[in-house]
């Protein structure tokens, strides 16, 4: 349990903030590449607070800046992107990416007024299909995250995006929690007792003849750049099925890939929109080959941990991303399958974590009662506030700037009762 101070701390995310400094030390993404198109159209976007638009130059360069004009605030959304930069339609004020006003039309060519004038901008770069972008206070910002999935060829990673209405960590703790897969993501049984699906399709996976325990023993060891979550549960022939997520500092998850011998993997970015909405980006990747048909046909029809299906659009910053499936419709319940096949009727893994997470409103951490169930997301809370108070109070640099410490993965595997989980699976662990 948080005191309120604490929950306070580790929630807010706007500038000036404990936990919005840190964050601002990290790249963070914005939109997907193929979301700007040369000199095409602007597009609103939200992060840490502070409202921005972004937009690639005719030539290819993306620029991220402030979306109010230093002049008299206009929107620079209406802008027009031009070779030079986003001009205000307002009075023809034009600022190149990097903030700087290059043209001021409305004054006098004998004024130096132009020279005196920025834009408040953010640097940005490309990868993996993303545009990223920097936000802290360092001159010289820390190497993109080696994060494989980024890394791999195109047609090896499927990413997709939506936003969530509730504050990043309610989210980011739904994604390191593996107790609650039998439970919120249950299928019944014959007997409607509640069981299976993700642990049943381990037992099929492994071989297992038996159902495999529903309330896994966790344990957390710390990494370079956060956390190791392992769940661990029995198994046949004196052997342990671990579960292994990754937390990376101090937005990045990635839970364990179903079971088999040629998994995808999945992986979470939790961006803070504001103090209470996120943007939850999805990822699912292949180290070694391409996604195939069948894969993408079903990441982009939303199974597992992706929701593609999006209420209509509107021009508000992520007006595109919003699902349909929402609190003023039940999330789509289906309440005749929750009575009789499904331990909660949501249809979909990634609507029904939405669901849950949004259902908890305006999350009070000091009114909760958390159990050893709860190691992990009690070990990433301290691990988010230890580095946000070690950077205010001394200017520590936070863990995870060194861009090689991304290059992990999650697993799920045997390993033998008496093999250390965390040396039995680094191998595994490595991308």
């Amino acid at each position: 349990m948080l005191t309120a101070e604490e929950n306070a701390q580790l929630t807010r995310v706007g500038p000036g903030t404990l936990i919005g400094d840190l964050m601002r030390q990290y790249w963070i993404p914005v939109v997907l590449s193929s979301e700007l198109v040369p000199g095409g159209r602007v597009k609103r976007v939200k992060i840490l607070g502070e409202e921005l638009v972004a937009f690639r130059s005719p030539s290819g360069r993306v620029g991220l800046l402030g979306e109010f004009c230093a002049h008299r605030r206009a929107s620079l959304y209406f802008g027009r992107n031009e070779e030079a930069g986003l001009r205000c339609v307002y009075h023809g004020w034009q600022f190149e990416p990097g903030g700087r006003c290059v043209d001021m039309p409305n004054e006098r060519p004998e004024t130096s007024f132009q020279d005196k004038v920025t834009q408040p901008a953010y640097p940005c770069a490309e990868r993996g299909g993303v545009v990223w972008t920097y936000m802290g206070p360092a001159s010289r910002p820390p190497g993109l995250p080696d994060l494989e999935w980024a890394l791999v060829p195109e047609a090896q990673r499927f990413v997709s995006k939506f936003w969530q209405d509730c504050n990043y960590l309610q989210a980011l703790e739904g994604g390191v929690d593996p107790a609650h897969i039998s439970f919120l993501h249950g299928i019944l049984d014959a007997r409607d007792d509640a069981m299976r699906r993700a642990l049943d399709q381990a037992a099929v996976g492994f071989g297992f003849t038996s159902q495999l325990e529903r309330a896994p023993h966790i344990e957390v060891a710390d990494t370079e750049t956060g956390l190791l979550i392992g769940a661990r549960r029995d198994a046949p022939a004196g052997q342990h099925y671990w579960r292994i997520t990754q937390y990376l500092l101090p937005f990045h998850t990635m839970p364990p890939p179903e079971v088999g011998s040629d998994p995808v993997f999945p992986s979470h970015v939790w961006i803070p929109v504001d103090d209470d909405h996120l943007v939850n980006w999805c990822i699912s990747w292949h180290p070694t080959r391409a996604l195939t048909a069948d894969e993408l046909a079903a990441f982009q029809a939303g199974s597992g941990i992706h929701i593609t299906a999006p209420a209509p659009a509107t021009s508000e910053a992520y007006g595109d991303i919003r699902p349909v499936a929402s609190r003023g419709n039940d999330y789509l319940a289906d309440w005749e399958a929750q009575r009789m096949r499904k331990f909660f009727g949501v249809p979909g893994p990634g609507a029904q974590d939405k669901a849950l997470t949004e259902s908890q409103g305006a999350y009070d951490r000091s009114l909760e009662r958390l159990g050893r169930a709860d190691l992990g997301i009690i070990r990433v809370r301290k691990r988010l506030l230890e580095a946000a108070i070690a950077l205010r109070a001394h200017g520590t640099p936070p863990p995870g700037l060194d861009p090689a410490t991304y290059g992990v993965r999650p697993a799920s595997m045997l390993l033998p009762k008496d093999v250390p989980w965390v040396e039995g699976a680094k191998k595994r662990l490595t991308a």
